[in-house]
């Protein structure tokens, strides 16, 4: 039986957590260190975070880069930003230790996108050292992108494709239903909007994906973003939701080939939204329509994808890499 992997986790908010506690489980990984900036964390036990009953034995740190050089790991477990340039000082810390990357960064989806001169600085850092980065989640990254990309396996041609995510926010960690606005006024919507760095992140990511995947000769992408304002009082666990107040977003994602949208992405994020779904449609031959009743779990299912994506990140080749260029991730034990 080959070694455990070991694993150093970069980053302890919600989903950091949530993916270091889902490692701590895997018999193929050994968690080896964790990193957070946040002096409320760190010289904390691990396990204290994660409210377990005994200790990890493993100290937070706020050192990065010391870590990395010192305890040497195999791969990276890296959930701190969204946008690429926030977390190029990371990523480059461990492409120096010589450590793969597997990260929850939206931008990092398809980073020569929206970053071409860094991203390609990146994969030339990480060619150079043997390293291998990959940006991964939910969403982006499996459910309007990778999912009808497999999909496509078995038909003969696709026309368009069409994606449906409905994601009752309620049921979300509090930093995403900040994210989407819930509980804003809607001027105080547009304002964060406005401000570049709020509401869902990889819209843009996730088109270009899908076109490149399946060659469609997307030339222009477009993507519009309106708060949904709520109907009715809603409460979660986290913050009240008044009538009239902003409840979420609703988001969506064109590629176009000319005046054809050929992609179209249709999300759909607020507190209280009805039939939380999941939903693949390809203009194909044959035509698919492939439906997930209830949704993807967001957060559960985000830490899944980045822990069962750490093996076939390190046995993949060198540089800046998307989903397209790596193994099918699949349960790791």
């Amino acid at each position: 039986m080959p070694s455990p992997l070991r694993v150093v986790s970069f980053g302890l908010g919600p989903i950091g957590l949530a993916a270091a506690r889902l490692a701590l489980q895997k018999q193929s990984l050994q968690l080896v260190g964790a990193v957070d900036s946040d002096p409320a964390k760190v010289g904390k036990d691990l396990g204290e975070l994660l409210a377990l009953e005994q200790p990890t034995g493993l100290l937070v740190e706020a050192d990065g880069a010391a870590a990395l050089r010192r305890l040497q790991p195999d791969v990276m477990l890296h959930c701190t930003s969204s946008f690429l340039p926030a977390v190029q000082d990371q990523l480059r810390a461990a492409i120096q230790a010589g450590v793969d990357v597997v990260s929850s960064t939206e931008e990092l989806l398809l980073p020569d996108l929206q970053q071409p001169q860094l991203a390609a600085e990146l994969h030339a850092a990480a060619l150079a050292a043997g390293v291998t980065v990959l940006g991964t989640g939910v969403n982006p990254g499996f459910a309007m992108d990778f999912l009808p990309l497999v999909a496509s396996a078995v038909t003969l041609d696709v026309r368009a494709v069409k994606c449906v995510r409905v994601v009752d926010a309620a049921t979300r960690r509090l930093p995403l239903q900040k994210k989407v606005g819930a509980g804003l006024s809607k001027g105080e919507f547009q304002k964060q909007l406005d401000g570049g760095r709020f509401g869902h992140i990889g819209m843009r990511e996730s088109v270009a994906l899908v076109a490149r995947g399946l060659g469609l000769g997307v030339d222009r992408i477009e993507h519009t973003v309106e708060p949904v304002l709520a109907a009715e009082d809603h409460k979660t666990p986290f913050l009240t939701v008044k009538e009239g107040q902003v409840a979420g977003l609703r988001n969506h994602g064109y590629g176009y080939v000319g005046k054809l949208a050929v992609v179209h992405l249709d999300l759909s994020m607020y507190v209280g939204a009805p039939d939380p779904r999941d939903e693949i449609v390809l203009d194909s031959t044959p035509p698919l329509h492939l439906k997930f009743v209830g949704g993807i779990a967001g957060d559960e299912a985000t830490a899944a994808i980045l822990v069962n994506n750490l093996h076939g990140v390190v046995a993949a080749p060198p540089g800046l890499r998307t989903v397209l260029d790596v193994a099918p991730p699949r349960l790791c034990r």
